[in-house]
């Protein structure tokens, strides 16, 4: 072996073992709490409660794990509620780029880069869903009714304007060259509080992650006009044509992770590295992952801060372009 692979090889190992010995140093030794910043019943909620459940059946933490929702404020509640807690890594927010989004534009008050990176873990694109009796079919019809009256069609989106539901309405609306900010945007506080809205008839259109939402395809009950995905998912969703198939280039997707108080030391991160970096290689999660049509895409820490600095600067352009960056 050379001596620079050899160097690497033995700096690789040292990394490892460093990051070992950090998670060695410190573990949870009370009740540990999975925020959420969004209602029962939401993709958020799914997404934390399904995290819970394959850290303590696979017993990755030693303590018990209780799902704390906190809906409210475009996640400003929850936030504010993980901002008692600093060096506290017995509370972890599960979250979206949705406080990030309320940071750039003022709403949120908090200073997001303050609380710590943990992970992320999947990626899902956005979905557009009417009734079954709506006049919109599809892409077409609704770009037709949007140019003919951008604030004829009610759009529903959860918890917070600027975020990524927002931003995916926007981008249509900019790829069939319509002002996005003469949409129509209406917020709810959970996704489950849209769709019955949706369903009800008081809002024309919800857009929302589609996993949730499968069983209400398959029965009929809705319908799904178009993806932001590059391509066809699989199962019920792969009916449903993605907007770039129906002419329009619209591809998003909504992130979720994991943050952490502010000032969380190196042994309490690296602890959670090693719990989330074994979760996403188990059986479980991989299982859950297919079963709610989601995308892994899982990142450690460090890999997630920088993720997060890219999201960043994306966001931050587009939203300027929106007008909603003070």
């Amino acid at each position: 072996m050379g001596a620079a692979l050899w160097a690497l090889a033995t700096l690789a190992i040292w990394g490892l073992q460093h990051n070992q010995a950090f998670a060695a140093q410190w573990k949870p030794t009370e009740q540990l709490e999975m925020i959420i910043p969004t209602k029962a019943g939401s993709g958020v909620d799914n997404t934390a409660r399904t995290v819970q459940a394959i850290l303590q059946a696979n017993k990755l933490v030693p303590s018990p794990i209780i799902a704390l929702n906190k809906p409210g404020g475009g996640y400003a509640v929850a936030m504010g509620y993980l901002d008692r807690f600093p060096g506290d890594g017995h509370r972890l927010f599960v979250q979206t780029s949705t406080p990030l989004a309320g940071f750039i534009t003022g709403q949120l008050k908090f200073n997001y880069f303050d609380f710590t990176p943990i992970a992320n873990l999947i990626n899902e694109p956005v979905a557009f869903m009417v009734r079954p009796d709506s006049p919109i079919k599809d892409a077409k019809g609704l770009v037709a009714r949007l140019k003919k009256d951008p604030g004829a069609v009610t759009i529903g989106i959860a918890a917070a304007r600027g975020n990524a539901f927002h931003i995916t309405a926007a981008l249509l609306a900019r790829a069939a060259n319509i002002d996005p900010n003469r949409l129509m945007v209406v917020v709810f506080t959970s996704s489950s509080d849209g769709m019955a809205q949706v369903m009800g008839g008081h809002v024309d259109m919800f857009l929302a992650t589609p996993a949730n939402f499968k069983s209400l395809l398959e029965a009929g009950r809705i319908r799904m006009i178009g993806m932001s995905s590059l391509r066809r998912l699989d199962g019920v969703l792969a009916t449903v044509p993605t907007f770039k198939e129906q002419g329009l280039d619209v591809q998003f997707s909504v992130w979720r992770g994991v943050l952490g108080a502010k000032g969380l030391s190196p042994a309490q991160v690296a602890y959670w590295d090693d719990a989330f970096g074994r979760m996403a290689n188990s059986k479980e999660w991989r299982q859950a992952v297919e079963k709610n049509g989601w995308v892994s895409d899982y990142k450690n820490s460090r890999e997630t801060k920088e993720y997060i600095k890219a999201e960043h600067e994306l966001l931050k352009s587009v939203l300027m372009e929106l007008g909603m960056v003070k």
